[in-house]
């Protein structure tokens, strides 16, 4: 006939006191709430033995395990005061928080360590910045193509100009013909011209538009210079030969 406290344990490592109590505990399908600690106690101090005779090394805290189950058993032992009502805690209570937040704690474990396993691993890399290619503020009176445009939609605005819904705008090449010639007429005349001062003898949209085509021809065919003391500000044409 078997003993119902023998137990075959198959695990040769456990890590720690509780997990060795909680596998005991799971493998006989005993209620974690209501703990046999007589049986448990000697399931657990047969282990120890057999560690020893394995010549194992065990960790002090198993001991440390097995003196407090020695303390339960033996509160169990003693006689109870039948003469007192009062409801005595029940000496198993500390040990079962224990392993229920153990026994929690491993389910969490576990769950990560799944999951670890299955999702891809990522690495996360800072932008790479150049050392060499650092951006330089332009010298004073020097624009790019991309500021002028910035300065004709600043034009655009000033003038409140309404953009329809659809609109189709055809500059004729002679447009930009008669703006050349009209701006090489006020060079030669004021030696310098603003073109904000220009755009207010523009009686329309296209007229713009083709002084500021003319601009960008004169600029190509470096007969003007065009200087911007300062961001989305007035641009100053002059003629290269002035500048000489």
């Amino acid at each position: 006939m078997t003993n119902k406290d023998d137990l075959t344990l198959e695990l040769p490592n456990f890590e720690g006191p509780l997990d060795l109590l909680l596998h005991l505990i799971q493998s006989q399908k005993i209620d974690i709430y209501d703990i046999p600690i007589s049986q448990i106690t000697s399931q657990y101090l047969d282990y120890l033995k057999k560690m020893q005779q394995l010549n194992l090394q065990i960790a002090g805290e198993y001991f440390v395990m097995s003196s407090t189950l020695l303390r339960v058993k033996s509160q169990y032992l003693l006689p109870q005061n039948d003469f007192v009502e009062e409801v005595e805690e029940d000496p198993r209570d500390e040990l079962v928080q224990q392993l229920v937040q153990y026994s929690i704690f491993k389910k969490i474990s576990e769950y990560f360590k799944e999951k670890n396993e299955t999702v891809p691993i990522t690495i996360a890399k800072e932008a790479s910045v150049s050392t060499t290619n650092k951006i330089q503020p332009l010298p004073m009176g020097q624009i790019t193509s991309e500021e002028l445009a910035k300065t004709f939609s600043l034009i655009v605005k000033k003038m409140k100009l309404k953009k329809p819904e659809i609109v189709s705008i055809k500059v004729k090449e002679i447009s930009i013909s008669e703006m050349i010639d009209y701006l090489k007429l006020k060079l030669h005349k004021y030696k310098e011209i603003s073109f904000f001062t220009c755009v207010k003898d523009m009686n329309n949209l296209s007229d713009v538009i083709g002084l500021f085509l003319a601009t960008l021809e004169l600029c190509k065919n470096k007969e003007i210079n065009v200087k911007q003391t300062q961001d989305f500000g007035d641009l100053e044409l002059r003629g290269v030969e002035d500048d000489v």
